[in-house]
This record gives C-alpha cells, sequence and structure tokens, in this order.
C-alpha cells in the first residue's frame, strides 16, 4: 500500500523530468540552428541553399509551436525569412517575398515582445514607438534588424497600398536605433538601409541623394570593400535614381569580378549579388 501511495508522486515527478528533458532538448536545437547557420551562409551553391532554407524555416517554425515566445527561435525565423525573401524571391515573385517579409517580421518583433516595454511595436503610434526604442540596448540589435529589414522589404513590394508606405517611418525607426547601437551588424546594414532609403525616396518625401551615397561610402568602408550587396544596392537604387549609367555599369561589373566569400559569412549573398548583378545588366536599357 505505501508503494501505491508513492506511485502518485512518481507519475509527478516522471512528467516534470520529461517536461524538462523536451525543454532541454528544444533548447539544444535552437542552439544548434543558431551555431550552424553561418555554414549556411557559407554555401557557394546558390540553389542548393534556396532548396535547402525552406525546409529549414519550416524545422524552426515546428520548434516555435512548443516555444512561440523562445527569442532565440523567433530571431532565427525572421532572419531566415528575411534571408529567404531577398535572396531568392523578391526579384523573381515578389508576392511569395511579401509574404515571407510578413512572417519575418512578426516573429522578429515576437523576439522583442518578452519585454513589457517592447510589446506591441507595430501598433504603436511612431512617437510611442520611437520613445519604446530608447529602452533597447545591444542584446536587441538582432530583432530590432530583422524586423525592420523584413517590415521595409514587405513595404518596398507593397508601394500601391498607401497604408504600408505609411508604416515605412516606423520600420526607419527601428532601423536607427540599430545604427546608433551597432552599425556594423551584418555586414554594415544599418548603412546599406539608410543608403537605399535615402536613394529611393523622391526628395519631397525625404529622398537625398547625397546622403545615400555617404552611407553606402560608409558601408564599404566597414566592409573593406568586401561585401559585394553593397555594389550591388548602390547601383540598383543610387546610381538608377541619378540615372548615372557609368556608375551603374562600373558598380556591377565590380561585383562581377571579384571574388565571392570574401568576408566570413558571406559567399551566399555574394553569390546572390553576382546573379542579381548580371539580370541587371541585362536590363541596362531599360532603366537609362
Amino acid at each position: 500500500m505505501a508503494f501505491l501511495k508513492k506511485i502518485p508522486v512518481l507519475i509527478c515527478l516522471f512528467g516534470l523530468s520529461a517536461c524538462s528533458l523536451k525543454s532541454a532538448a528544444l533548447r539544444s536545437a535552437g542552439e544548434l540552428l543558431d551555431a550552424g547557420k553561418t555554414t549556411y551562409y557559407e554555401e557557394p551553391d546558390f540553389q542548393l541553399a534556396r532548396e535547402t532554407l525552406g525546409s529549414q524555416l519550416k524545422f524552426v517554425e515546428g520548434l516555435l509551436e512548443s516555444r512561440p515566445r523562445d527569442a532565440r527561435l523567433n530571431r532565427l525565423a525572421a532572419e531566415g525569412f528575411g534571408a529567404y525573401a531577398f535572396l531568392f524571391f523578391e526579384d523573381s515573385e515578389p508576392e511569395r517575398a511579401k509574404g515571407f517579409y510578413l512572417r519575418g517580421r512578426d516573429r522578429a518583433l515576437a523576439a522583442l515582445d518578452r519585454r513589457p516595454a517592447l510589446r506591441g511595436l507595430a501598433a504603436q503610434p511612431l512617437a510611442r514607438l520611437e520613445a519604446a526604442l530608447t529602452r533597447t540596448g545591444q542584446a536587441d540589435v538582432p530583432a530590432l534588424y530583422w524586423a525592420a529589414f523584413c517590415w521595409s522589404g514587405l513595404i518596398n513590394l507593397s508601394r500601391d497600398d498607401p497604408q504600408a508606405v505609411a508604416e515605412l517611418p516606423k520600420a526607419a525607426a527601428m532601423m536607427k536605433r540599430v545604427y546608433e547601437l551597432d552599425k556594423s551588424f551584418n555586414f554594415a546594414g544599418p548603412d546599406l538601409f539608410f543608403g537605399v532609403y535615402f536613394a529611393s525616396r523622391p526628395k519631397l518625401m525625404g529622398g537625398d541623394p547625397e546622403k545615400a551615397a555617404e552611407h553606402f561610402t560608409w558601408a564599404r568602408r566597414i566592409t573593406g570593400g568586401k561585401y559585394l550587396l553593397a555594389y550591388l544596392l548602390e547601383a540598383k537604387t543610387l546610381a538608377v535614381a541619378r540615372q548615372d549609367r557609368a556608375s551603374f555599369e562600373n558598380l556591377l561589373r565590380e561585383v562581377a569580378a571579384a571574388p565571392a566569400g570574401g568576408l566570413p559569412g558571406a559567399r551566399l549573398a555574394d553569390e546572390a549579388a553576382k546573379l542579381k548583378a548580371a539580370a541587371l545588366l541585362n536590363k541596362i536599357d531599360d532603366l537609362f
């Protein structure tokens, strides 16, 4: 009888142990994925990377079913969906890219949402969002960056939607905070963001080619001129905005001639830049 009385206690202990093991396993999976993402970004075969990332993202989403508030997993999903949209779908399948950008933005916001001061950022008026951002620090940089990156990517593909375009200042405010905290993040990503931002907008809406040129120059300095997407983005936005055909050709031919993988973790991005540069050069007469 004494043994029987212990059975409920043993069942509870077993249940707690099982939950702990599951939680530990999920944490370990997230850590392994985070540690292994550099290997993915070093992949030289563009098509293999495209075929692989989709399944990896579904795996992360499966983990998030059990741990929906896990900051690491949400950041991984945000980064993955942002890269998936930009590298593989933005040019060829913009509607799919919009869906991936939206999922990435929402995952990044979910990573920030764990902190009471940062909850519901997307729904906040701009002034309140900016006030909340003053409470962020270095640890928030990845989530802020990918939220802004994905949000702006979504807006860029939704230019016929005034409501979406009206939210661009929120994405810019998030990236401005990243710029203040760590302008070197993701290969000078904040400078590249603002280079595109100021080059792509009409002057009446805050566009400024000179500011754009400064940001692209800083991006190249920070990365030692080895990150090929910097040249591609400058050609695609600033050179086209200025209708500077010679600069456009020179920048894209520099991408074509440079070796891929000049920086650790940039091989796949460089390979993408080369493919995108070739496609843009084929459209030069349509752009100038």
